[in-house]
């Protein structure tokens, strides 16, 4: 799940499509947080992040979620030390490849919740080195607000990183629209 722009929907979008595969209980589903600039998904689930860089880097996927209370989801939610995760730039993207890899073997569906595209920020999981990762991109638009401009250049950006984009979803329609 990613979006032109930031406070597009991603985390409420990711999260509630994760919770409903989840409720239909036809297959495993994890929700994954890897929007560690801004992570979101700990306050839709209610709760609040417990591992570290560290952790995450050191320990399998199994270790690292936890499942609501009365679901069968399972959730990983971005690292509680998100803002100092400098330190471990040459082991992020190694971090979160391997934690989609896990979650991909375990699972029948897994959703990401990446970040924007823009602004562009390399002390984040970027958004388009997550495409080489998973298997397909769904992308959120603020109706009325993104402009038309800034979607068809984050559209170009990742048809050119090679994302394999199966949808765009649009948010919050205007009235009248």
């Amino acid at each position: 799940m990613t979006s032109a722009a930031s406070d597009e929907g991603k985390t409420l979008f990711a999260s509630s499509l994760a919770a409903t595969a989840a409720l239909l209980g036809r297959s495993r589903v994890i929700a994954l947080d890897l929007n560690w600039h801004r992570p979101a998904m700990h306050r839709f689930f209610g709760c609040e992040p417990a591992h570290t860089l560290d952790r995450m880097r050191e320990s399998d996927l199994s270790d690292l979620v936890f499942t609501p209370k009365d679901s069968t989801l399972d959730v990983l939610c971005a690292p509680v030390d998100h803002a100092e995760h400098e330190r471990l730039n040459s082991d992020l993207f190694g971090i979160g490849h391997r934690l989609v890899d896990q979650a991909k073997n375990a699972y029948d569906l897994v959703v990401v919740d990446g970040a924007a595209i823009f602004p562009t920020n390399r002390r984040m999981l970027d958004p388009v080195m997550l495409t080489k990762m998973v298997d397909g991109v769904v992308m959120l638009v603020m109706s009325g607000v993104t402009s038309k401009q800034d979607v068809k250049k984050a559209h170009k950006i990742m048809e050119i990183a090679g994302a394999n984009i199966i949808g765009v979803v649009t948010n919050q329609q205007a009235k009248g629209e």
